[in-house]
């Protein structure tokens, strides 16, 4: 959920900066459309930041990315 001022920060897990790479995002707001929806930040140091939203509107994300560990 964004908080007042239509942004939230997203945590990731501590694992995922570090065994992936070359990352894609995708954002669905719920409830009401949101046109300026946008990554304001992208991953750095295991979070990213959402904005352009309502205030508490609800967002669905999806964050994928291309495995760059040793066994992949």
């Amino acid at each position: 959920m964004l908080d007042p001022n239509g942004e939230c920060v997203v945590e990731l897990p501590d694992w995922f900066e570090a065994l992936n790479g070359d990352f894609r995002y995708q954002l669905t707001p719920l409830g009401n459309p949101a046109p300026n929806l946008h990554i304001a930040e992208e991953i750095e140091n295991g979070r990213f930041r959402i904005a352009g939203g309502a205030a508490e509107q609800r967002i669905s994300w999806q964050v994928t990315g291309i495995r760059q560990d040793a066994y992949a």
